[in-house]
């Protein structure tokens, strides 16, 4: 099944990078060793899913690697010379002895570049094919994933291909560059006969290169593989989570109670309600391509879409002020949720783009009718206070806040996640801070003079 995502839900939770930001999700969890598995990773983290047998089988195969003790190892240099090799635009040669022949007296006379990089990519080929027929055989004794046992099925089927199998038992036993009549037969299997079934093997050792990468992440980042129930009641469940993109995260734990549709959060600026909120989305997203996740325990409900608004701009080009974008992202994502119901919502700061009896209306209306919808997720950020009063009547509402504390008239904050509504206005110590009364002051006294 499709998971749904749109551009500004993309771009909010930094999936990729972009000309205003360096970091991203991306690149953070880019641990690949080849730029065919760069590619792969690539491809994955464009396509979430909502199948959760597909997601239960990505689990399985990086849980395996995350347990395995061998290492696959995959050389950057040689596997780039094999792409090389196979884009080379020489036609394929000839699997005759006296063709052979006479390509390799050819090459004597005068070198032929060509023909030296078809023997020294089939000379990469060799040792890579080895490497992985070591590999295969090394977890043999372990128990494989179905998935992985197909690929590692697929990769012996073309080493055992004849003329392959006896080039590598050949090179075991001479450790040299083939001789010039196995150099033919194998160009010819390579980048003709066997073509497609070669870059089968090659998709698979760049989807091996992902899925290895992904368990070394685990390591090095402290991340857990996301556990998921099928349960039709929305769930959500994570302990101790962090952002991966902030360097010394705080952690945060969250659950989502058993008859809650909508969790209310309240705090002054800077005090981590947006970093929670893109924590959310980033678990939400990463769990439905079965990766691992920033949390120490993760579990939640397959869902099949997600949604959200903390960036919002306003889009000039369309002559839309910033209320009439908030307005407008409402409205589409309530008729998106009209028609594909399971879904997770986010909203940060709602209708800031406008004055403060319509924001309060429009934050009330909104809240209340979102969490009267069950069969959804919904987590809305909002600086009016005054709102949460009204809300507390409701049963379907989870009241979470972050906090602070002021400490030599600046404030201070833990970024840490408490139950409850956040009663603190912080806005007139910070202008207070800065010293702008006084700067205004002094401006007004200057011009009387």
């Amino acid at each position: 099944m499709i998971f749904k995502i749109d551009k500004q839900t993309l771009a909010d939770i930094d999936l990729f990078p972009d000309r205003n930001k360096d970091k991203s999700l991306f690149a953070y969890y880019n641990r690949t060793n080849t730029i065919g598995g760069n590619a792969k990773l690539n491809e994955i983290m464009h396509n979430p899913v909502s199948d959760l047998n597909l997601l239960e089988s990505r689990k399985q195969e990086i849980d395996f690697f995350f347990r395995l003790e061998k290492t696959l190892v995959l050389s950057k240099k040689n596997i780039d010379f094999i792409e090389y090799y196979l884009r080379n635009g020489r036609t394929p040669l000839k699997d005759h002895l006296i063709d052979a022949a006479k390509d390799s007296f050819i090459d004597k006379i005068k070198v032929d570049s060509d023909y030296y990089i078809i023997g020294q990519g089939i000379n990469h080929i060799i040792g890579l094919l080895n490497d992985l027929k070591n590999f295969i055989e090394l977890t043999e004794p372990e128990k494989i994933p179905v998935s992985l046992d197909i690929h590692f099925r697929k990769i012996k089927d073309f080493i055992d291909i004849q003329g392959i199998k006896n080039a590598l038992n050949n090179s075991l036993k001479e450790k040299k560059v083939p001789k010039f009549y196995i150099v033919n037969k194998l160009d010819s299997l390579f980048r003709e006969k066997k073509k497609q079934e070669f870059r089968e093997v090659l998709d698979i050792i760049y989807e091996l290169d992902v899925l290895q990468s992904l368990s070394v992440l685990m390591v090095e980042e402290s991340l857990t593989l996301p556990i998921y129930t099928d349960n039709s009641i929305p769930f959500f469940e994570g302990e101790e989570c962090f952002h991966p993109l902030i360097e010394k995260a705080v952690t945060n734990s969250f659950t989502f109670k058993a008859g809650i549709t909508l969790s209310f959060l309240t705090g002054s600026n800077m005090s981590g309600k947006s970093t929670f909120l893109k924590t959310v989305a980033a678990l939400v997203y990463l769990s439905h391509l079965g990766f691992p996740v920033p949390a120490k325990r993760f579990k939640i409900s397959i869902v099949s879409g997600l949604y959200t608004t903390i960036n919002l701009s306003d889009n000039l080009n369309l002559g839309l002020s910033h209320f009439y974008a908030e307005v407008k992202r409402i409205k589409d994502i309530s008729n998106e949720i009209k028609s594909n119901n399971n879904m997770v919502v986010i909203f940060d700061e709602l209708f800031r783009g406008t004055n403060v009896k319509d924001a309060f209306e429009g934050t009330l209306l909104v809240v209340k009718s979102l969490s009267m919808i069950k069969s959804s997720m919904f987590f809305i950020s909002s600086h009016i206070l005054e709102v949460a009063e009204d809300l507390k009547v409701s049963e379907h509402i989870d009241f979470r806040c972050f906090t602070s504390k002021i400490t030599n008239h600046k404030p201070v904050y833990n970024y840490k996640l408490m139950e409850g509504v956040s009663t603190e206005r912080l806005g007139m110590q910070l202008i207070e801070n800065e010293g702008i009364e006084d700067i205004l002051a002094g401006i007004i006294k200057n011009q009387k003079k």
